[in-house]
């Protein structure tokens, strides 16, 4: 006796395995997309990429690395930080607000916590 199973229950089997397995690695996924969305937009005023550190006469942003070192780097503070607009009269180029969307955020913010480089206890 051969029991046949609907094209359809395989199907559905296969897409919840895959999505079972797609889940377990969100943060390597996403923090690699934040980190094309940095190269994107952040490059013409931070360093993005691991290891990099400013140089004494940098004019601009700290680099990533510099901002996920922080002991205090939280997603909190940097939610917060990336929807502020930063204004000082002493800071000419004081970062505005880059006007992320929620996804775009998310995914700044994840790459910015990989590079964490364990000095945060």
């Amino acid at each position: 006796m051969t029991i046949r199973i609907p094209h359809i229950i395989i199907l559905s089997m296969a897409f919840g395995v895959m999505s079972i397995s797609a889940g377990a690695a969100p943060s390597k996924i996403s923090s690699g997309m934040g980190h094309d969305l940095a190269q994107t937009m952040c490059t013409s005023c931070h360093l993005i990429e691991p290891g990099q550190k400013n140089p004494p006469d940098h004019v601009g942003g700290p680099s990533f690395q510099t901002i996920a070192d922080r002991p205090d780097t939280t997603a909190a503070k940097l939610r917060e930080h990336l929807r502020t607009t930063h204004t000082n009269a002493m800071i000419p180029l004081a970062m505005p607000n880059p006007q992320l969307s929620r996804d775009q955020l998310n995914k700044i913010i994840d790459y910015l916590l990989t590079l964490n480089s364990g000095t945060k206890r």
